[in-house]
């Protein structure tokens, strides 16, 4: 019988990379072009955060986009205060409606938009006891989409265990992204230097190969 071969879990850091590189690139812009971007959506506040955070539950439901890169641009916009407050409600009600779509059509409808395998991955993480503050550990370390479509396709989960770990977990990086895209560009990049350096643990013991 032919062994499959294991797969590396620092590749796993590939795509964070990316993302963090787009964010840091989307800091530089917003930062260089605040005044020209204010009085281009001047009077479209409203649609603007409408629109905002209609890309942030696009990018939850059907991934794998992000909505990540927009936060710099939400500060630059509506300030560090509002885009925690928006950003929040945004990631909860994307979260709320994948788990809403997996938990109501399954896994029929959901693998057209996330990798099963990926779901299956990060479901056995998901334990039996002291389920409401791990899940709330788990939201903070494990993408939105993936724990959002795992939780509603293998656990039965309440709606209100799962809206407050949701609203809870999500709270911390909201927080953390956005200062972060508030500060200058070289501190991001020190920042997104340490990030790497201390999620690379992270990412090595929750990956599967290590159950």
């Amino acid at each position: 019988m032919k062994n499959t071969p294991e797969k590396n879990p620092l590749k796993d850091l590939f795509p964070i990379i990316i993302i963090g590189g787009i964010f840091v690139l989307s800091v530089f812009l917003t930062q260089q072009y605040t005044e020209a971007i204010r009085e281009l959506i001047m009077g479209y506040d409203l649609l603007g955060i409408i629109f905002y955070i209609f890309a942030i539950v696009l990018a939850i439901v059907v991934a794998p986009f992000t909505s990540i890169p927009l936060i710099p641009l939400s500060v630059s916009l509506w300030g560090i205060f509002w885009t925690i407050i928006i950003s929040t409600f945004g990631w909860t009600l994307g979260s709320m409606m994948a788990f809403w779509i997996a938990r109501k059509y399954g896994s029929g409808i959901v693998k057209k938009f996330i990798s099963l395998e990926k779901i299956k991955e990060h479901y056995k993480y998901i334990p039996e006891k002291n389920l409401f503050w791990y899940l709330i550990f788990l939201r903070i370390i494990t993408p939105v989409d993936i724990l959002s479509y795992a939780l509603g396709l293998f656990t039965d989960i309440s709606w209100k265990i799962y809206f407050f770990t949701t609203l809870i977990g999500v709270i911390p990086t909201t927080v953390t992204l956005t200062y972060i895209g508030s500060i200058p560009v070289y501190y991001q990049i020190i920042a997104f230097i340490i990030g790497i350096i201390l999620i690379i643990p992270i990412i090595i013991f929750h990956h599967p190969s290590r159950s």
